[in-house]
Protein backbone atom coordinates (compact mmCIF):
# COMPACT_ATOMS: atom_id res chain seq x y z
CA UNK A 1 0.00 0.00 0.00
CA UNK A 2 1.56 3.55 -1.13
CA UNK A 3 1.67 6.13 1.71
CA UNK A 4 2.40 9.32 0.38
CA UNK A 5 3.70 12.50 1.98
CA UNK A 6 0.95 15.24 1.16
CA UNK A 7 3.19 18.72 0.28
CA UNK A 8 0.35 20.27 -1.11
CA UNK A 9 2.16 21.83 -3.64
CA UNK A 10 -0.72 24.33 -5.09
CA UNK A 11 -2.38 24.77 -1.90
CA UNK A 12 0.78 26.72 0.13
CA UNK A 13 1.43 28.20 -3.02
CA UNK A 14 -1.56 30.14 -4.46
CA UNK A 15 -0.10 31.37 -7.78
CA UNK A 16 1.06 27.91 -9.41
CA UNK A 17 -2.77 27.74 -8.86
CA UNK A 18 -4.04 30.65 -11.25
CA UNK A 19 -4.10 27.92 -14.30
CA UNK A 20 -7.22 26.39 -12.08
CA UNK A 21 -8.65 29.86 -11.55
CA UNK A 22 -8.86 30.18 -15.21
CA UNK A 23 -10.05 27.21 -15.57
CA UNK A 24 -13.04 27.81 -13.06
CA UNK A 25 -13.48 31.27 -14.60
CA UNK A 26 -13.80 29.72 -17.88
CA UNK A 27 -16.24 27.17 -16.95
CA UNK A 28 -18.70 29.65 -15.39
CA UNK A 29 -18.55 31.77 -18.45
CA UNK A 30 -19.07 28.64 -20.36
CA UNK A 31 -22.40 27.95 -18.37
CA UNK A 32 -23.26 31.74 -18.79
CA UNK A 33 -23.11 31.37 -22.40
CA UNK A 34 -24.90 27.65 -22.62
CA UNK A 35 -27.83 29.01 -20.73
CA UNK A 36 -28.43 32.56 -21.44
CA UNK A 37 -26.69 33.37 -24.93
CA UNK A 38 -28.97 35.92 -26.26
CA UNK A 39 -28.08 37.82 -22.89
CA UNK A 40 -24.49 37.42 -23.35
CA UNK A 41 -24.38 38.99 -26.73
CA UNK A 42 -26.68 42.51 -25.80
CA UNK A 43 -24.10 42.30 -22.15
CA UNK A 44 -20.63 41.91 -25.34
CA UNK A 45 -22.83 44.84 -27.27
CA UNK A 46 -23.08 47.21 -24.10
CA UNK A 47 -19.53 47.04 -23.74
CA UNK A 48 -18.56 47.69 -27.05
CA UNK A 49 -18.13 44.70 -28.65
CA UNK A 50 -15.26 41.48 -27.80
CA UNK A 51 -12.34 43.20 -26.14
CA UNK A 52 -14.70 45.76 -24.44
CA UNK A 53 -16.42 42.57 -23.01
CA UNK A 54 -13.20 40.78 -22.46
CA UNK A 55 -11.71 43.99 -20.66
CA UNK A 56 -14.89 44.03 -17.97
CA UNK A 57 -14.26 40.38 -17.46
CA UNK A 58 -10.23 40.71 -16.67
CA UNK A 59 -11.41 43.58 -14.38
CA UNK A 60 -14.51 42.39 -12.95
CA UNK A 61 -14.25 38.84 -12.69
CA UNK A 62 -10.61 37.30 -13.18
CA UNK A 63 -8.80 40.08 -11.01
CA UNK A 64 -10.98 39.92 -7.90
CA UNK A 65 -11.54 36.11 -7.71
CA UNK A 66 -7.67 35.77 -7.41
CA UNK A 67 -8.34 37.03 -3.60
CA UNK A 68 -10.96 34.53 -3.59
CA UNK A 69 -8.46 31.70 -4.43
CA UNK A 70 -5.98 33.04 -1.95
CA UNK A 71 -8.31 32.76 0.70
CA UNK A 72 -9.61 29.40 -0.09
CA UNK A 73 -6.18 27.92 -0.31
CA UNK A 74 -5.61 29.47 2.65
CA UNK A 75 -8.54 27.48 4.16
CA UNK A 76 -7.52 24.14 3.08
CA UNK A 77 -3.89 24.72 4.29
CA UNK A 78 -5.11 25.70 7.66
CA UNK A 79 -7.85 22.45 7.64
CA UNK A 80 -4.77 20.35 6.83
CA UNK A 81 -2.84 21.30 9.45
CA UNK A 82 -5.29 21.53 12.23
CA UNK A 83 -6.70 18.39 11.31
CA UNK A 84 -2.43 16.83 11.06
CA UNK A 85 -3.51 15.95 7.84
CA UNK A 86 0.13 14.94 6.66
CA UNK A 87 -0.24 11.34 4.69
CA UNK A 88 -2.38 9.72 2.62
CA UNK A 89 -2.62 6.11 1.94
CA UNK A 90 -3.79 5.84 -1.86
CA UNK A 91 -6.66 3.29 -1.12
CA UNK A 92 -10.15 4.22 -2.81
CA UNK A 93 -11.38 4.38 0.47
CA UNK A 94 -8.73 6.90 2.21
CA UNK A 95 -8.82 8.92 -0.76
CA UNK A 96 -12.65 9.03 -1.01
CA UNK A 97 -12.65 9.76 2.75
CA UNK A 98 -10.13 12.73 2.20
CA UNK A 99 -12.15 14.14 -0.80
CA UNK A 100 -15.45 14.11 1.32
CA UNK A 101 -13.37 15.72 4.76
CA UNK A 102 -12.28 18.84 2.87
CA UNK A 103 -16.06 19.56 1.26
CA UNK A 104 -16.98 21.24 4.20
CA UNK A 105 -14.26 23.53 3.91
CA UNK A 106 -15.07 24.73 0.64
CA UNK A 107 -18.65 24.95 0.97
CA UNK A 108 -17.91 27.67 3.96
CA UNK A 109 -15.05 29.17 2.12
CA UNK A 110 -18.12 31.77 0.34
CA UNK A 111 -18.94 33.57 3.58
CA UNK A 112 -14.99 34.27 4.24
CA UNK A 113 -14.17 35.41 0.95
CA UNK A 114 -16.80 37.13 -0.30
CA UNK A 115 -16.13 40.73 1.71
CA UNK A 116 -13.04 40.93 0.06
CA UNK A 117 -13.48 39.77 -3.62
CA UNK A 118 -16.47 42.04 -3.89
CA UNK A 119 -14.85 44.56 -2.51
CA UNK A 120 -11.41 44.45 -4.55
CA UNK A 121 -14.23 44.32 -7.54
CA UNK A 122 -15.96 47.10 -6.08
CA UNK A 123 -12.57 49.30 -6.45
CA UNK A 124 -12.23 48.22 -10.02
CA UNK A 125 -15.67 48.39 -11.43
CA UNK A 126 -16.65 51.44 -9.77
CA UNK A 127 -13.63 53.66 -9.95
CA UNK A 128 -13.20 56.43 -10.04
CA UNK A 129 -17.34 56.78 -8.81
CA UNK A 130 -17.48 55.11 -5.33
CA UNK A 131 -20.42 55.57 -3.31
CA UNK A 132 -20.51 53.66 -0.01
CA UNK A 133 -24.35 53.23 0.19
CA UNK A 134 -24.49 51.71 -3.44
CA UNK A 135 -20.90 49.35 -2.06
CA UNK A 136 -22.94 48.32 0.69
CA UNK A 137 -26.00 47.66 -0.73
CA UNK A 138 -24.91 46.00 -4.19
CA UNK A 139 -21.37 44.68 -3.27
CA UNK A 140 -21.66 43.55 0.31
CA UNK A 141 -25.42 43.49 1.61
CA UNK A 142 -26.95 42.24 -1.63
CA UNK A 143 -24.82 39.32 -2.45
CA UNK A 144 -25.22 37.15 0.87
CA UNK A 145 -27.82 35.45 -0.71
CA UNK A 146 -28.59 31.87 -2.28
CA UNK A 147 -28.11 32.85 -5.53
CA UNK A 148 -25.01 34.17 -5.40
CA UNK A 149 -23.70 31.41 -3.42
CA UNK A 150 -24.72 28.58 -5.56
CA UNK A 151 -23.29 30.81 -8.34
CA UNK A 152 -19.87 30.69 -6.32
CA UNK A 153 -19.96 26.90 -5.61
CA UNK A 154 -19.00 25.10 -8.82
CA UNK A 155 -15.91 27.95 -9.33
CA UNK A 156 -14.99 27.05 -6.12
CA UNK A 157 -15.19 23.25 -5.91
CA UNK A 158 -13.09 23.33 -9.20
CA UNK A 159 -10.36 25.60 -7.57
CA UNK A 160 -10.36 23.52 -3.99
CA UNK A 161 -10.50 20.08 -5.98
CA UNK A 162 -8.33 21.23 -8.59
CA UNK A 163 -5.31 22.71 -6.39
CA UNK A 164 -5.75 19.42 -3.82
CA UNK A 165 -5.92 16.80 -6.49
CA UNK A 166 -2.95 18.69 -8.21
CA UNK A 167 -1.09 18.61 -5.42
CA UNK A 168 -1.28 15.27 -4.36
CA UNK A 169 -0.76 14.13 -8.41
CA UNK A 170 2.67 15.96 -8.11
CA UNK A 171 3.14 13.90 -4.44
CA UNK A 172 2.44 11.03 -6.26
CA UNK A 173 4.45 11.34 -9.29
CA UNK A 174 7.77 12.77 -6.97
CA UNK A 175 7.10 9.16 -5.09
CA UNK A 176 7.33 7.15 -7.99
CA UNK A 177 10.49 9.45 -9.52
CA UNK A 178 12.31 8.58 -5.69
CA UNK A 179 11.62 5.36 -5.43
CA UNK A 180 13.16 5.02 -9.00
CA UNK A 181 16.18 7.26 -8.34
CA UNK A 182 16.62 4.69 -5.29
CA UNK A 183 16.78 1.51 -7.42
CA UNK A 184 18.71 3.08 -10.10
CA UNK A 185 21.36 4.47 -7.53
CA UNK A 186 21.17 1.03 -5.06
CA UNK A 187 24.67 0.01 -4.03
CA UNK A 188 25.61 -3.17 -1.28
CA UNK A 189 24.72 -0.74 1.65
CA UNK A 190 21.35 0.63 0.60
CA UNK A 191 18.41 -1.11 1.78
CA UNK A 192 16.37 -3.20 -0.39
CA UNK A 193 13.17 -4.67 0.30
CA UNK A 194 13.45 -8.16 1.64
CA UNK A 195 12.80 -11.34 -0.28
CA UNK A 196 13.18 -14.91 0.59
CA UNK A 197 12.66 -14.32 4.62
CA UNK A 198 15.65 -11.30 4.60
CA UNK A 199 15.03 -8.45 6.86
CA UNK A 200 16.25 -5.10 6.52
CA UNK A 201 19.73 -4.63 8.19
CA UNK A 202 21.22 -1.83 7.71
CA UNK A 203 19.84 2.23 5.87
CA UNK A 204 20.86 5.14 4.63
CA UNK A 205 20.11 8.43 6.73
CA UNK A 206 21.21 11.83 6.41
CA UNK A 207 21.81 14.38 9.19
CA UNK A 208 23.00 17.98 9.01
CA UNK A 209 26.76 17.02 8.08
CA UNK A 210 26.23 14.74 5.39
CA UNK A 211 25.17 10.55 4.69
CA UNK A 212 25.80 7.65 6.76
CA UNK A 213 24.74 3.92 7.07
CA UNK A 214 23.37 2.77 10.24
CA UNK A 215 22.52 -0.75 11.84
CA UNK A 216 18.83 -0.69 12.65
CA UNK A 217 19.04 -2.81 15.27
CA UNK A 218 20.48 -0.04 16.91
CA UNK A 219 17.68 2.41 16.44
CA UNK A 220 15.25 3.23 19.26
CA UNK A 221 12.65 4.12 16.97
CA UNK A 222 11.71 5.14 13.70
CA UNK A 223 9.23 8.04 13.73
CA UNK A 224 7.22 10.48 11.24
CA UNK A 225 6.79 14.58 11.32
CA UNK A 226 5.51 17.05 9.46
CA UNK A 227 5.46 14.42 6.42
CA UNK A 228 9.24 13.65 6.99
CA UNK A 229 10.43 10.27 8.37
CA UNK A 230 13.33 9.59 10.51
CA UNK A 231 15.57 7.42 12.57
CA UNK A 232 16.28 7.87 16.41
CA UNK A 233 19.64 6.06 16.90
CA UNK A 234 22.27 6.74 19.70
CA UNK A 235 24.44 8.96 16.74
CA UNK A 236 21.22 11.57 16.89
CA UNK A 237 17.84 11.92 14.69
CA UNK A 238 18.72 10.75 11.36
CA UNK A 239 16.32 11.67 8.25
CA UNK A 240 15.25 8.43 6.11
CA UNK A 241 13.97 8.28 2.67
CA UNK A 242 11.40 5.00 3.77
CA UNK A 243 7.94 5.54 5.07
CA UNK A 244 6.40 3.86 7.81
CA UNK A 245 4.60 1.48 5.61
CA UNK A 246 8.00 0.30 4.08
CA UNK A 247 9.94 0.29 7.53
CA UNK A 248 6.67 -1.92 8.16
CA UNK A 249 6.92 -4.38 5.56
CA UNK A 250 10.92 -4.69 5.50
CA UNK A 251 11.73 -4.70 9.44
CA UNK A 252 12.41 -8.16 11.69
CA UNK A 253 8.61 -8.21 13.00
CA UNK A 254 10.52 -10.31 16.14
CA UNK A 255 12.20 -6.99 16.93
CA UNK A 256 10.25 -4.23 15.59
CA UNK A 257 6.52 -3.04 16.33
CA UNK A 258 4.25 -0.18 15.19
CA UNK A 259 3.24 1.03 18.52
CA UNK A 260 0.56 3.70 15.92
CA UNK A 261 1.10 4.67 12.77
CA UNK A 262 3.67 7.35 12.81
CA UNK A 263 6.23 5.06 15.31
CA UNK A 264 7.59 1.76 15.49
CA UNK A 265 9.94 1.06 18.21
CA UNK A 266 12.77 -1.20 18.99
CA UNK A 267 11.70 -3.82 21.41
CA UNK A 268 14.97 -4.10 22.64
CA UNK A 269 15.01 -0.71 24.14
CA UNK A 270 11.29 -1.17 26.00
CA UNK A 271 12.20 -1.16 29.58
CA UNK A 272 8.08 -0.82 30.99
CA UNK A 273 4.79 0.23 29.84
CA UNK A 274 1.82 0.74 32.09
CA UNK A 275 -2.05 2.56 31.37
CA UNK A 276 -1.96 6.47 31.01
CA UNK A 277 -5.33 7.54 30.31
CA UNK A 278 -7.87 7.73 27.67
CA UNK A 279 -7.09 4.20 26.78
CA UNK A 280 -3.39 4.51 25.89
CA UNK A 281 -0.39 3.06 27.23
CA UNK A 282 2.76 4.40 28.17
CA UNK A 283 5.87 3.04 26.75
CA UNK A 284 8.76 3.83 28.13
CA UNK A 285 11.96 3.16 26.43
CA UNK A 286 15.78 2.69 27.69
CA UNK A 287 17.43 5.90 25.77
CA UNK A 288 20.08 8.47 27.40
CA UNK A 289 16.80 10.66 28.21
CA UNK A 290 14.55 7.91 29.38
CA UNK A 291 12.33 8.61 26.23
CA UNK A 292 8.46 7.65 26.50
CA UNK A 293 5.97 7.04 23.77
CA UNK A 294 2.30 6.54 24.01
CA UNK A 295 0.16 3.35 22.42
CA UNK A 296 -3.61 2.86 21.79
CA UNK A 297 -4.90 0.29 23.81
CA UNK A 298 -5.86 -1.61 20.67
CA UNK A 299 -2.45 -2.33 20.19
CA UNK A 300 -2.18 -3.86 23.61
CA UNK A 301 -2.57 -7.53 23.09
CA UNK A 302 -0.15 -7.49 20.23
CA UNK A 303 2.61 -5.26 21.80
CA UNK A 304 2.41 -8.12 24.85
CA UNK A 305 2.29 -11.19 22.51
CA UNK A 306 5.31 -9.51 20.37
CA UNK A 307 6.99 -8.71 24.04
CA UNK A 308 6.30 -12.91 24.96
CA UNK A 309 8.14 -13.73 21.60
CA UNK A 310 11.13 -11.63 22.12
CA UNK A 311 13.01 -13.41 25.10
CA UNK A 312 16.62 -10.80 24.65
CA UNK A 313 14.95 -9.03 27.67
CA UNK A 314 12.40 -8.92 30.34
CA UNK A 315 9.90 -6.26 30.32
CA UNK A 316 7.84 -5.48 33.57
CA UNK A 317 4.30 -4.16 33.28
CA UNK A 318 3.50 -0.81 35.92
CA UNK A 319 0.59 -0.37 37.00
CA UNK A 320 -1.73 3.03 36.74
CA UNK A 321 -0.19 5.52 38.35
CA UNK A 322 -4.19 5.35 40.12
CA UNK A 323 -3.08 2.11 41.44
CA UNK A 324 -0.11 3.08 43.26
CA UNK A 325 -1.91 5.83 45.13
Amino acid sequence: MTEVPLNLTYVRRPFKSLSILLLAVLTFEAFNWLFAFERKLDIVQKFGGLLGYLWIIFRGMLLPEVSTLVILLMLLNTFHDACRIKNLELTPKNILNYEVKILPVMLFAFFLFNPVTQTIRYLLVEFPNYSFAYYLENYLQGTYNIKVYFMYLIPVLIMGYGAVNGSLLVDLLEKRRQRKRNSESANPFQSLIPQAGAYLTHLKVKSTHGETIIAVQDCYWFETEDRYYYAVHPAGRFAIAKTMNELAAELNPDMFFRTKRNCIINLSFVISYSHWENGKYIIRMRTPNNDETDMPRARLQEFKNRLVQFSVQEVEYLPPKSEIL
